[in-house]
């Protein structure tokens, strides 16, 4: 019995995609992966000297073989903002309950990890870090949703100011959440893919009084 040339190319095929796939296993390359980014939220808590950073990414991989994604995370640093600090990645659920800690390493000066995705799977991951400022501004890095080649389906972004602290500008628009809780702004935009980082500026109002705020 002869097979068919055409189901024999198409075993060619499928074999080399495989081998593909599995060279990039191997090296971690992200050129082969089919690992998409489509969804984040990201809260930022800011204190006279400190910034306080909670996101959560979502990722999956509509393929029907498996994949996997070497992932590298940008931190804004220069003079006025140091390297962060008490940086931790772990998995979460949809809620955002805590599943697993992730492993993390430094290379280059990078935070780098590598997570592997089964087919049709789907990963919530939170990124929390702390950083020092020594000027009432900060930079969360947006641009970087460029390198995936799409626009997120959905981003949200939040600001919580401190004690006496009250909002001076931010270059995307900012909204408060609410009268009753005016400390709060935020922005959220669908079919999202950034022109610039998110800045904002904040001053301290030394006529307010001190009064208990919640903190993450």
């Amino acid at each position: 019995m002869q097979i068919p040339a055409s189901l024999t190319r198409r075993s060619w095929e499928i074999f080399l995609a495989l081998l593909l796939l599995l060279v990039a296993f191997h090296l971690g390359l992200n050129v082969f992966s089919t690992i998409r980014f489509d969804r984040e939220k990201i809260e930022v808590w800011a204190f006279d000297g400190q910034i306080k950073v909670a996101g959560l990414y979502h990722y999956v991989n509509p393929s029907f073989l498996p994949s996997s994604f070497s992932f590298g995370v940008p931190f804004p640093v220069d003079p006025e903002h140091s390297w962060p600090s008490a940086v931790r990645i772990s998995e979460v659920d949809s809620n955002g309950v805590f599943l697993r800690e992730i492993d993390i390493r430094r290379f280059h000066g990078e935070t780098v990890f590598r997570l592997w995705f089964w087919p049709r799977r789907e990963r919530w991951i939170r990124l929390d870090y702390t950083q020092e400022t020594s000027v009432p501004c900060a930079r969360y890095i947006l641009l970087t949703t460029r390198k995936w080649g799409r626009p997120l389906e959905r981003g949200q972004y939040i600001l919580h100011l401190g004690q006496r602290l009250q909002l001076d500008s931010s270059n995307y628009a900012l909204t408060a959440i609410s009268a009753d809780n005016p400390d709060t702004y935020f922005f959220s935009l669908s079919d999202f893919l950034p022109s610039n980082d998110w800045e904002f500026r904040w001053r301290v109002n030394s006529l307010q009084p001190i009064s208990e705020k919640g903190t993450p």
